[in-house]
């Protein structure tokens, strides 16, 4: 189950779901969209660590990650070499910006690695 809905990304990122963009039936761009709400969740929700247990549901998402889930939905969405970044930060194989929004939102989600 999604942590965040199609509506909350589309009211956050001004999407404009319900109007026509060029080149997408409504159908298409949501679920292109969706994909992406779904993508973002598992970017995130892999950045967070331990897993919280029991897992979130919509009702009980803390809203730092709602936030950061959106953010990285917008991240996808406009895929520039800078807003990809971002993503590519949270990956674990580097050290992460301290300036990164997202990580900056998580940080206090995630214990230290032990050595």
């Amino acid at each position: 189950m999604a942590l965040v809905t199609l509506e909350q990304v589309n009211g956050s990122l001004n999407l404009d779901l319900q109007g026509s963009a060029p080149g997408f039936t409504d159908d298409e761009r949501s679920a292109s969209i969706s994909l992406k709400i779904k993508q973002a969740e598992d970017i995130v929700l892999d950045f967070v660590q331990p897993k919280p247990d029991p897992a979130w549901t919509p009702d009980n998402v803390p809203g730092r990650v709602s936030a950061a889930i959106i953010i990285a939905v917008n991240c996808l969405l406009d895929d520039t070499d800078e807003r990809l970044a971002m993503l590519s930060g949270l990956s674990g194989t580097s050290p992460v910006d301290p300036k990164n929004p997202i990580a900056a939102l998580l940080w206090r989600l995630r214990d230290p690695s032990l050595a």
